[in-house]
C-alpha cells in the first residue's frame, strides 16, 4: 500500500523529480534498510569452543579470566582457555606473555591467530591468542605508596574543678613493593590545679623488608618517657621476621618476633638494660565499609635473663568517619610493666577520644 501511494505521487511530480536517476521505490527500501540496522552490529564479539558467539564489550582479562559485558546478563566471567577468537570495535590494550604491550583493534585471522591494528605500525601484529596475558590492565600502582594519621584530643575544665587533658598521636607509613617505613609517635599529658598528673611520650620507627609477598625481615626502634613511672627514657633496638598475614583496603593484620636489647634510664631507680624477646600484633579492619575501623596494636617485651620482667603497650580504639579523611577516635591505651621503678603502679589505663584525620 505504501509504495502504491509513493508510485501514485511520483506520477504527479515534475520530471526533474521522477528521471531515472534513483527510482522512490530503491530509495525508500535503502532508507528502511538503514534504520533497521541492529545498533550491535559494531560491539565486541567472541567465540567460544562450543561455538557460541558473544557480543557486548570486553572489560578486561586478568588471572586467566576475561570480564565481558553483555547487555542483556550484565558482566561475564569467561575462563579465557575457553575462547578462541575475538573481534573488537574499538582499540584495547594488550600485554603478551613475553611482555610486549600493544593498543589497537583486534581482530581473528583465518588461520586463528589474533591480529591487533595499531596506529604506530602499518601491519599488523599477529600471535596466538594464548599469547595474551591482559587486555585493559589497571594503571600501575604509584611506585611508593604513603599513608598516614594525625589525631588530637583536649580537655579542657574550669571552675568547682580545675583540669587539662591533652593527647597527640600520629603515624607515617612509606609503602614499595619490598619494602615498608614506619614513624609515629604519641603523647600525653594532663594538669589538675596546675600541677602536672600526667606525662609521657613514645615515638618510633621500624623498617620492613619483604623477601616474599608475606614474610619480611625487620628492624626496629623505640623511646618511652614517663615522667610518672621514674622513667627518664627507655630505649628498645632489634631486629626481627614478621608475616604479613592480610594487606588490603578494608584490612590489615601483621605478626611480629625477634630479639631487641632494652636500655632503661631511671630518675630515681637503678638504671638496668638487657636482652629480651620481643612480639607485636598490628590489626585494623572497617567493620561497615570505610565509615568504621576497628584497630588494636600490641607490643610486648619479655627479658631473657628474667622472664618475669615484662613490658606491654597496648591501643585499641575504634574510628569514625566524619567527613573525606576527618575522623573521630575512642581508644582505650593500656601500659602494663611487672618489673616497675619501686614505689610506681605497674599498669596505666588511659581513655581517649580524640579528633583527627587519616589519608
Amino acid at each position: 500500500m505504501y509504495f502504491k501511494i509513493v508510485n501514485d505521487l511520483s506520477h504527479k511530480l515534475p520530471d526533474i523529480y521522477t528521471r531515472p536517476f534513483i527510482p522512490i521505490r530503491i530509495l525508500t527500501i535503502m532508507v528502511l534498510i538503514i534504520l533497521f540496522i541492529p545498533f550491535n552490529v559494531f560491539a565486541d564479539e567472541i567465540r567460544l569452543k562450543n561455538g557460541d558467539h558473544i557480543t557486548g564489550k570486553i572489560i578486561k582479562l586478568d588471572a586467566e579470566k576475561m570480564t565481558f559485558k553483555t547487555s542483556y546478563a550484565g558482566e561475564l566471567s569467561i575462563v579465557f582457555k575457553e575462547i578462541t577468537g575475538i573481534r573488537t570495535d574499538a582499540p584495547i590494550d594488550v600485554i603478551l606473555s613475553d611482555g610486549t604491550k600493544a593498543k589497537g583493534i583486534v581482530t581473528t585471522g583465518s588461520d586463528g591467530n589474533i591480529n591487533i591494528k595499531t596506529e604506530l605500525i602499518e601491519q599488523p601484529l599477529s600471535f596466538e591468542l594464548a599469547n595474551i596475558k591482559q587486555i585493559n590492565p589497571p594503571p600501575p600502582s604509584p611506585a611508593v605508596k604513603i599513608k598516614g594519621r594525625l589525631n588530637v584530643g583536649i580537655n579542657i575544665t574550669d571552675g568547682n574543678t580545675n583540669t587539662k587533658t591533652y593527647h597527640g598521636d600520629g603515624e607515617l607509613v612509606a609503602r614499595t613493593k619490598d619494602n615498608r617505613f614506619t614513624l609515629g609517635g604519641r603523647y600525653n599529658r594532663a594538669e589538675d590545679d596546675g600541677e602536672t598528673t600526667v606525662n609521657n611520650q613514645t615515638a618510633y620507627m621500624k623498617y620492613d623488608h619483604f623477601i616474599s609477598e608475606k614474610w619480611y625481615f625487620l628492624a626496629n626502634v623505640t623511646g618511652t618517657r614517663d615522667k610518672f613511672k621514674d622513667l627518664n627514657l627507655r630505649t628498645s633496638l632489634g631486629l626481627g621476621m614478621g608475616y604479613q598475614l592480610l594487606e588490603t583496603k578494608r584490612t590489615n593484620l601483621s605478626f611480629e618476633i625477634g630479639p631487641n636489647y632494652v636500655n632503661e634510664d631511671y630518675i630515681d631507680a637503678e638504671d638496668k638494660d638487657f636482652m629480651s624477646a620481643r612480639w607485636a600484633v598490628n590489626f585494623d579492619h572497617y567493620i561497615y565499609e570505610d565509615y568504621t575501623q576497628f584497630f588494636c596494636n600490641h607490643v610486648g617485651l619479655v627479658s631473657l635473663a628474667n622472664t618475669s620482667d615484662m613490658n606491654i603497650e597496648s591501643q585499641t580504639g575504634l574510628r569514625f568517619k566524619i567527613y573525606n579523611g576527618f575522623n573521630t577516635t575512642a581508644q582505650v591505651n593500656y601500659d602494663w610493666d611487672n618489673n616497675a621503678s619501686p614505689g610506681t603502679e605497674g599498669s596505666d589505663t588511659t581513655y581517649i577520644l580524640s579528633l583527627g584525620y587519616q589519608f
